[in-house]
């Protein structure tokens, strides 16, 4: 298990893994739509509309917790 020095270090730590997990999803639909051949069920077009759902929820999350972690950061500035 991972220990942080602060919330703030944590929430970084939490921006840089949604960042990671979107880099790795646009990396396996760059090989699933080079690997999959078009298919009349419609197959690989659900595969890719999945993970473009995936990297928009990441992004979606990614900011909740960019903004929670300005919110900390505006009131250690007040602090000091």
């Amino acid at each position: 298990m991972t220990t942080y020095a602060s919330e703030e270090h944590y929430l970084e730590d939490q921006i840089d893994s949604f960042a990671k997990a979107k880099k790795i999803l646009k990396d396996y639909k760059k090989k699933i739509d080079t690997d999959l051949y078009e298919d009349f069920r419609g197959d690989k077009e659900k595969v890719l509309e999945g993970i473009n759902k995936g990297v928009k929820y990441l992004e979606v999350e990614r900011k909740k917790v960019k903004s929670e972690l300005n919110d900390i950061q505006n009131q250690l500035k007040r602090l000091y």
